[in-house]
């Protein structure tokens, strides 16, 4: 007759250290929990560079991905041993969960948008950008208008379109001088509109969002049309795929504020 040896479960005293990955699973979930608003308050009101910023939220996500891995196998091993940490396991468990919320309530919120982050008023010749060129830092998207927008564009926000201002090129230049101060904007680059060679005016400002202050380039074209002038607005988000909506909305305020 065969015999079999019967493995028996180890169970360690209440008094005994707990678990090791339980332990370092809640010192990582707090450090990253401290460290994600601690950056985007940095960003926000000290001006740390927005890809240092996103690196350091990335990782902060990244990290929450491994506690929750850290505490899977943290609760098998006490479920086993009856080692103690249960409760860092649970407090590791939700602040990781709350971490990663972010990133996922962003993609649900983001569905609602289309998937661009540059939008315009004329999508045939969009307005160009000068001094945003000399702004931009390496990594940032890039300047020229991807013509894979357009169609998303005039899908999602038909409503942005050439403004026609029934007076001339340097008078519609003023107004758009006005508008941007009710707006609390500085221009940071600007070329007056030319009557001999039919030049457009240019104003260019960069735009800061709200709460986590992303920074977003604008320029306005000022053009001559027979008397009548054509306002051209562009907004561009110097990082991320999409913008929620944020340069669409902008482009809408501008163009009110003249009008």
């Amino acid at each position: 007759m065969q015999r079999f040896d019967t493995m028996t479960r180890t169970i360690y005293a209440p008094d005994q250290p707990p678990s090791f990955l339980a332990r370092w699973a809640s010192r990582l979930a707090l450090f990253f929990a401290v460290v994600l608003p601690i950056a985007l308050f940095m960003h926000r009101l000290f001006g740390l560079p927005t890809p240092v910023a996103l690196n350091i939220a990335a990782a902060c996500f990244a990290g929450a991905a491994l506690v929750l891995l850290m505490a899977a196998v943290a609760g098998l091993d006490i479920w086993v041993t009856g080692r103690q940490g249960a409760a860092r396991i649970v407090v590791a468990t939700v602040l990781a969960a709350a971490l990663l919320s972010v990133p996922l309530s962003l993609y649900v919120i983001g569905r609602k948008w289309p998937p661009i982050n540059d939008v315009t008023t004329d999508l045939s010749n969009p307005p160009q950008f000068v001094n945003a060129y000399k702004t931009r830092s390496p990594g940032s998207n890039p300047l020229e208008y991807p013509a894979r927008f357009a169609p998303m564009q005039q899908a999602s926000y038909p409503d942005l379109k050439t403004l026609v201002v029934p007076r001339t090129a340097e008078e519609t230049f003023e107004l758009v001088h006005q508008a941007l101060a009710k707006q609390k904007l500085t221009s940071d680059y600007e070329v007056p509109p030319n009557d001999d060679d039919g030049t457009p005016g240019i104003v260019e400002i960069a735009d800061r969002t709200m709460i986590l202050g992303f920074t977003d380039d604008v320029v306005i074209r000022v053009a001559d049309d027979d008397g009548r002038s054509r306002v051209d607005v562009r907004s561009a988000s110097r990082y991320g795929i999409s913008d929620f909506g944020q340069n669409a909305e902008r482009v809408r305020v501008l163009l009110k504020e003249i009008a």
